[in-house]
């Protein structure tokens, strides 16, 4: 009993000493816990939450697996129950084949985003990257996981064979994003809302540990934050993008401003709708300005 209180004990102080000595990990850690959990939290606030989450390490071991490949323990998952089918039916209801990839696990999901300008194509998409992509998706394939289970409920025919080409199509666009500048289109004066962001403040290797997290890179996925038995809000996507769920179900209630909302009117111009986070460009760029903001907040 002594020997395991040691243990823990050793654990806790060794997660206070990473929080409070390293400040190039401090920045990347506070982000990826606001990202979760609020990011008008302070550090004082996100270093309480550290304490007693798993998340923010999750997230980094993911992050160190994309940067090394060095293979991190797979936590099992499964998805997570669908509190309204309504949401379910209009995320369905948006998706669509064109053509434009051979494989419908793609095409379903390879729109391009409201304005030329977030679709930066080209550049280099290293092939590293693209293989522990396609290791993390296989496992789950083959385990019948989280991604596994999200392809079923939106009775997507998905073969082992097309996981490749979804894995280069995800990393290719989360290397291009990269090259995108945003400029904030209202006219609000915000600490957090800053005037220009630039996306290559983020490692395309953290774009990509958040959506595994969050989503195991299912692009349509989605949860459900329910009060007193009604959906009020759900997050969707790769990123997991907190929205306004009236947003989605169209219902006459005042809309609420989250995440999905505060961005797409201070940088987007409200070019976008909650649906539009079911592709992967779109979701990206969301989940890549959040990044951004918090990096930039912290550092």
């Amino acid at each position: 009993m002594k020997l395991v209180l040691i243990v823990v004990l050793s654990l806790f102080l060794f997660s206070c000493v990473r929080m409070e000595n390293s400040t190039s990990e401090d920045a990347l850690r506070y982000a990826v816990l606001a990202y979760r959990y609020g990011y008008g939290l302070s550090k004082e606030t996100l270093a309480q939450i550290a304490e007693r989450t798993d998340y923010d390490d999750e997230v980094l071991a993911y992050y160190e697996y994309f940067k090394t490949g060095s293979f991190p323990k797979l936590i099992e998952t499964k998805a997570w129950d669908v509190y309204d089918e309504r949401i379910l039916n209009v995320l369905k209801d948006s998706l669509s084949i064109d053509g434009t990839s051979p494989a419908a696990l793609v095409d379903l999901f390879d729109r391009p985003a409201a304005a030329n300008d977030w679709n930066v194509e080209g550049g280099s998409v290293r092939s590293e990257l693209i293989e522990r992509v396609k290791t993390l998706l296989i496992n789950d394939w083959r385990n019948r996981g989280f991604f596994y289970q999200w392809c079923e409920k939106y009775s997507i025919g998905v073969s082992e064979e097309d996981i490749p080409l979804y894995a280069e199509f995800l990393t290719g666009v989360c290397e291009s994003s990269s090259n995108i500048e945003l400029k904030r289109s209202s006219q609000i004066e915000s600490s957090f809302f800053v005037p220009e962001v630039d996306l290559s403040t983020v490692p395309v290797e953290l774009v990509l540990a958040i959506c595994y997290r969050e989503s195991r890179f299912f692009p349509a996925a989605f949860r459900c934050e329910v009060e007193n038995g009604s959906v009020r809000a759900v997050s969707v996507g790769l990123g997991q993008i907190l929205a306004d769920a009236d947003s989605l179900l169209n219902t006459d209630g005042k809309k609420d401003l989250y995440t999905f909302e505060l961005l797409n009117l201070h940088y987007f111009e409200n070019l976008f709708e909650v649906v539009d986070l079911a592709q992967i460009k779109t979701s990206v760029l969301f989940c890549r300005t959040v990044l951004a903001l918090l990096i930039e907040k912290f550092r």
